[in-house]
């Protein structure tokens, strides 16, 4: 029912806290009203009861623009995010996606390591499979891997038959400076043998595209990538 104003005599809503003509306190007016009864009246008669307003629909929180969806459990993420608030899963940025500006004060997002791209590679004669060389270190170690000894050529000849064509632990190793490439025979079993002549060993000599090494009985061709 109504509650009156006991201000200014203006009728509010029942369960109105404040006046809505002078904004007096209506907490002990509505507390001194008598409940109304919820007995069940006679057909005919009217109800005096005042019907209560509908409480207004939760309001919807507008989407995210450009928000990131989770690929594990389909949970939107602000733009900037790398994972998942939800569930925690890695988010990657759909293609095209700008990259987001790092706030003020903020460190870059470190960008990861350039991948090396092998330059030149020995294709082996018997096969014609090919064998990556990676100059990173600025040389390539050529031979058999031995954990025993504890040597790990970059190139490991042992699954290719370098054993049984006597291939050296540490047999060979090619130098890269600048554009240029040398080989030189590091004091192996079997020597190192540059278009059918031998090397001595340790001292470099110039290779280049085309050029046929044997190591041992192994035989490779040099092969320097476009």
């Amino acid at each position: 029912m109504p509650i009156k104003c006991p201000q200014c005599g203006t009728e509010n809503l029942d369960g109105a806290l404040f006046c809505d003509e002078c904004g007096a306190s209506l907490t002990e007016v509505a507390s001194a009203q008598p409940e109304v009864s919820e007995e069940v009246q006679p057909a005919g008669t009217v109800s005096t009861e005042v019907a209560q307003p509908e409480a207004a629909p939760a309001e919807v929180a507008p989407p995210v623009v450009g928000a990131l969806k989770c690929p594990s459990c389909g949970h939107e993420n602000p733009p900037d995010a790398r994972f998942c608030e939800n569930c925690g899963a890695a988010i990657t940025a759909p293609a095209g996606a700008p990259t987001p500006t790092p706030a003020p004060g903020e460190a870059p997002p470190i960008a990861p390591p350039p991948v090396a791209v092998p330059v030149a590679a020995l294709v082996i004669a018997e096969t014609g499979t090919e064998l990556p060389l990676d100059f990173s270190k600025g040389e390539v170690l050529i031979g058999r891997a031995d954990p025993v000894s504890r040597v790990f050529p970059d190139v490991d000849l042992t699954p290719h038959g370098g054993y049984d064509a006597g291939v050296s632990r540490k047999h060979c190793r090619i130098v890269k400076q600048g554009e240029q490439f040398f080989v030189e025979d590091l004091q192996s079993t079997n020597g190192t043998k540059l278009n059918g002549r031998f090397i001595p060993p340790n001292q470099l000599q110039p290779l280049k595209d085309g050029d046929v090494l044997e190591l041992g009985a192994f035989k490779v061709t040099f092969k320097v990538k476009a």
